[in-house]
């Protein structure tokens, strides 16, 4: 598997055979490249629908990442979500999300 490492500005291009990683420069890239090729986990971002006619969509994230492989599954449950009550930022618009202990919330205030 070829990859490009996200950890640091340096961006290295590495390759992952069996488990041994090359291309790397830092343990960080090491690691990452490893996890990529196991279960490549990722924090979402997106916006879900309001009731607001001031603020009609709202930004959101997870608070972790989740598995790369249930991001379908996650937008699926975005694209449900209608939220109807004032929120600040940070507050939890969806709690464990596709089975994980990860949170979707509020990445702005609702005024």
């Amino acid at each position: 598997m070829e990859l490009v490492c996200i950890v640091c500005p340096k961006g290295c291009r590495m390759s992952v055979e069996n488990g041994v990683v090359t291309g790397n420069t830092c343990k960080k890239g090491e690691a990452f490249a490893k996890a990529e090729e196991t279960c490549p986990m990722r924090t979402v971002c997106s916006t879900v629908a309001t009731s607001f006619p001031s603020m009609p969509v709202l930004p959101v994230r997870t608070d972790g990442e989740i598995p790369k492989s249930r991001i379908g599954e996650l937008m699926r449950l975005i694209n449900g979500i209608e939220v109807t009550k004032k929120l600040r930022r940070g507050d939890v618009v969806a709690a464990s999300v596709v089975g994980t202990d990860v949170n979707l919330i509020a990445t702005a205030t609702i005024h």
